[in-house]
């Protein structure tokens, strides 16, 4: 049998073997798991696929077994569409079957690849697993960089400009030239040091649709997850500050900050205690490579290409 073509080939591995997302069902059967809050006996046949039966347990161990993003899927808004794909999975897998494809060197390479990397990728969970970690480590690492679990309240006042990169959408309140923006949010900032509540002339002023319902509201953020200008301003200002006037891609805005706060260990525990694992894991590993015998062909690895000055000399010319 001659060899499949890439694509074809990685597709139809990735069909069999990753799962992938489901397709419109155009001539699948109509399975239908049962509902929801029906408890069912593991033991129980959800779907058969002419002579491949799938339990519900079956089902279960399939959804653990996929990546976390289609395992939230399928777990949720996905799990109607699941029997088509598996149904889908399972046709083809038979077809594959009947088609020896197993056999061929690129499936069978491909195949190989697969095993080898669900088995390093399980090596690591044990290894990870069984490195042992305790509070103290974990209070150190927490005190070392409490910059990173900080976060800010902050409002926002918006008033968008004709040169910002955004525009508005509205054709029936076009931005304003950036000098007028600026005399109409220096005016506002005017009455909010006056006393005016921020919160109430957002409402009422801001042209940041998102939060302008709830008085500029941004929630709580993190310093380096949002754009600099605003982190920037967030991180300078004390509670209960408001920001000069400064420009950003939406426009012309202003800032006040409402809070500050840093997230408590315990909350931000499994987080550490995963970096933690995540960082021993890997000097472990770098210590079990020491056991072995290990050569890399640096220059075939290397992203740089060969310049003339690293090309060997020419033989000299007679």
């Amino acid at each position: 049998m001659r060899s499949l073509p890439p694509n074809l080939l990685s597709l139809l591995i990735f069909q069999i073997v990753l799962c992938g997302c489901p397709q419109s069902a155009r001539s699948a059967p109509q399975a239908a798991l049962p509902p929801k809050t029906q408890s069912l006996p593991g033991n129980r046949v959800v779907l058969t696929v002419g002579d491949q039966k799938m339990s519900a347990a079956d089902v279960e161990k399939f959804v653990q077994a996929v990546s976390p993003q289609l395992r939230a899927y399928y777990a949720g808004v996905g799990k109607d569409a699941l029997p088509q794909h598996l149904v889908r999975m399972k046709v083809l897998l038979a077809e594959a079957s009947k088609q020896k494809l197993e056999e061929q060197p690129d499936v069978a390479y491909a195949l190989k690849v697969d095993r080898e990397s669900i088995l390093a990728d399980a090596a690591l969970v044990r290894l990870e697993q069984s490195i042992p970690i305790n509070d103290q480590e974990l209070h150190e690492l927490y005190g070392k960089d409490k910059a990173q679990f900080e976060e800010v309240r902050i409002r926002r006042l918006l008033i968008r400009t004709d040169t910002a990169g955004l525009k508005n959408g509205d054709p029936n309140h076009p931005p304003l030239s950036e000098s007028e923006a600026r005399k109409k949010l220096d005016d506002i900032r005017k009455q909010i040091l006056a006393g005016a509540d921020f919160a109430q002339m957002a409402k009422q002023y801001s042209e940041d649709t998102p939060t302008a319902a709830s008085g500029g509201d941004m929630g709580y953020i993190v310093h380096d997850r949002v754009m600099p200008p605003i982190g920037d301003v967030a991180n300078a200002l004390k509670p209960g500050e408001v920001s000069n006037i400064m420009g950003t891609p939406y426009g012309l805005e202003i800032f006040k900050v409402e809070d500050k706060r840093t997230k408590p260990f315990e909350e931000v525990k499994p987080r550490l205690e995963s970096e933690l694992r995540e960082s021993k894991a890997k000097d472990a590993i770098e210590h079990l490579a020491e056991q072995y015998k290990v050569v890399i062909d640096q220059g075939f690895f290397s992203s740089q290409q060969p310049t003339m000055s690293d090309a060997p000399p020419s033989p000299p010319t007679h």
